[in-house]
């Protein structure tokens, strides 16, 4: 007797383990794109950006601020600024206002690191994935050091660009301030500079209207 199945019926009912794997974690992932940053949330800006927009724009400075010095691994840059805030995808975005302690935070975080190396295994980079994750937070390597600034950098260009909109309720001044002499690398003090340079013309200019 023939059989009714047709090849794409069997390879429906034969799944790879990589391939559920992979979207098992791209699922995961999601909520990387739903997830309001908390710090804006709390500051009551309209339409605050996800956690998913500051990774990507991290990732764009890390590529640019790469290209710049040639002690600096490219893919190395862009790998731990795409996975420097994985962890947040099942933890959430945990600010100092959320009440965590830094090392509650990180024993949070890492427990869903080690799930994510393990859901992804040794094929899929999971082992790759989890000790670049720990090199970004351990500030380990010059591209760590760099990224480290990066995310600060990303974080008060979004502040500059919701007051120029005029999109928070209340001042973003704490952002700011929080960052203020707190960079790691040369490239994180003259973007820096440039921001708070900028942030300072818009200010003047509002002033005078």
């Amino acid at each position: 007797m023939s059989s009714n199945k047709s090849p794409t019926d069997a390879s429906n009912n034969n799944s790879s383990p990589a391939a559920s794997a992979a979207i098992d974690f791209l699922t995961l992932t999601r909520s990387l794109k739903t997830t309001k940053r908390t710090g804006w949330v709390i500051s009551g800006v309209t339409n605050p950006e996800s956690i998913a927009d500051h990774m990507y724009r991290m990732s764009l400075m890390a590529m640019i601020a790469s290209f710049s010095n040639e002690a600096l691994d490219t893919n190395r840059c862009i790998k731990l600024a795409l996975i420097h805030d994985l962890a947040e995808a099942k933890v959430g975005d945990i600010t100092p206002h959320c009440g965590v302690s830094e090392e509650d935070k990180y024993k949070l975080e890492l427990g869903t690191m080690e799930q994510i190396q393990a859901m992804l295994g040794p094929l899929l980079g999971g082992d790759e994935i989890i000790e670049l994750w720990k090199e970004y937070e351990d500030g380990s390597s010059t591209e760590a050091k760099l990224l480290k600034d990066l995310d600060k950098i990303e974080m008060i260009l979004q502040a500059q660009e919701y007051e120029a909109e005029g999109s928070a309720e209340r001042s973003l001044e704490q952002f700011f301030t929080s960052t203020e002499g707190k960079w790691r690398t040369e490239i994180g003090r003259a973007w820096a500079q440039e921001i708070v340079s900028r942030r300072k013309k818009n200010s003047d200019n509002d002033n005078r209207e």
